[in-house]
């Protein structure tokens, strides 16, 4: 950007004082270039209160777009962070009821735990009556093959 300013004192006043013009190139605005320096040192003051006022205009767009970021950012943790203690609330709730289910399934377990053992016993016994049965049946058949070569003679 290029500012040129132009001053006119009077008809009366020489030459030089007449007209005077000064061209300020922003791209120039180096604070460590002493070139820019001077040339700042030169502007009117209306000039320096514009070129002021376009900065801090500028500078305050600036720091406002970035605060406007970080709000954003801010806003997006928050509502991750609100999503997360949900999911984590809907985990606990889950594993608390399956907490209770298993305590009620370990109370039925030890509740049957007397049966299952009457069970155990009874199977113990219809193995040894199964035994003896075909045992039984065993001596059966040779008595009856002893009867009935005692009946042929």
């Amino acid at each position: 950007k290029a500012v040129v300013s132009t001053q006119s004192t009077g008809e009366s006043e020489d030459k030089s004082k007449t007209s005077t013009s000064s061209i300020v190139d922003s791209s120039s605005s180096n604070p460590t270039d002493p070139v820019a320096e001077e040339k700042s040192e030169s502007k009117p003051p209306e000039q320096l209160e514009i070129v002021s006022r376009d900065l801090f205009t500028k500078l305050s767009t600036y720091l406002q777009a970035e605060l406007s970021g970080t709000k954003d950012t801010y806003a997006l943790l928050e509502e991750l962070n609100t999503l997360a203690i949900d999911q984590y609330t809907n985990l606990s709730h889950s594993t608390s009821q399956i907490k209770d289910s298993l305590h009620d399934l370990d109370v039925k377990y030890k509740l049957l735990l007397p049966y299952l053992e009457q069970l155990n016993q009874l199977d113990v016994s219809v193995a040894s009556l199964e035994q003896a049965t075909l045992r039984l049946d065993a001596y059966t058949k040779v008595l009856e093959s002893k009867f009935k070569k005692l009946e042929k003679r």
